[in-house]
């Protein structure tokens, strides 16, 4: 499978943001111990692409890792070379499409207008992150996909296990998850179990959709 199918087949994408090595590392462990293996490092992280590095090396094939928060070649340059095997942002760049092109790297941009999301499309993006997507809710992923059903969305920003398959009856291909999956805090035991727990809870809500 290439690492967009896998995306697809797992439908969630897990953002790490605001973590140190050491702490994003304890982080991707709780949410592979539940079968969670897509995992992004945002690079507004402390060490961020030394964690993209350390997370590849502790779970390699196990998990489809990207980076997110890639504004410039330069840092998708670095990101590649850590280990990142797909690239996201919170805009859209020409220049980090192209350069991720070249290198048959899946770069995933962050658009929000339907001009802007079709402008990427056709440009070879071959997923779009809509961002910020908590304010828009399904129904906008829904009315962008009715005109223009062969686009590859994933909406970002205010999914939750009650709203998850909203979006997915919508059309979204996949959804990015932030603080609803990784809380702010200490990362301690308590933090990690909820962790678990709210990866668990993703993925039952998603279970009920397949039956």
């Amino acid at each position: 499978m290439t690492v967009l199918e896998r995306i697809k087949d797992h439908r969630m994408i897990g953002i790490l943001r605001g973590y140190d090595t050491e702490d994003a590392l304890k982080i991707a462990g709780a949410l592979v111990d539940t079968g969670f293996t897509v995992i992004e490092v945002a690079l507004n992280s402390p060490n961020a692409k030394a964690t993209v590095r350390a997370i590849k090396e502790e779970f390699g094939d196990g998990i489809v890792l990207g980076a997110g928060t890639v504004l410039n070649t330069e840092d998708a340059d670095d990101c590649i070379s850590a280990g990142a095997e797909f690239l996201l942002s919170p805009v859209y760049s020409k220049e980090v499409l192209d350069f991720s092109c070249d290198r048959d790297v899946l770069y995933i941009p962050g658009c929000y207008t339907p001009t802007e999301i079709y402008n990427a499309h056709k440009a070879g993006a071959g997923m779009i992150k809509v961002f910020p997507a908590g304010g828009l809710g399904a129904g906008y992923i829904k009315d962008v996909l009715a005109p223009m059903n062969e686009l590859v969305l994933l909406p970002t920003g205010g999914v939750t296990p009650g709203n998850i398959n909203e979006f997915l009856d919508a059309g979204a291909a996949a959804l990015g998850i932030s603080s609803a999956l990784v809380p702010k805090g200490k990362v301690d035991r308590s933090l990690l179990e909820d962790v678990r727990g709210r990866a668990i809870k993703f993925r039952e809500a998603l279970s009920h959709n397949e039956d």
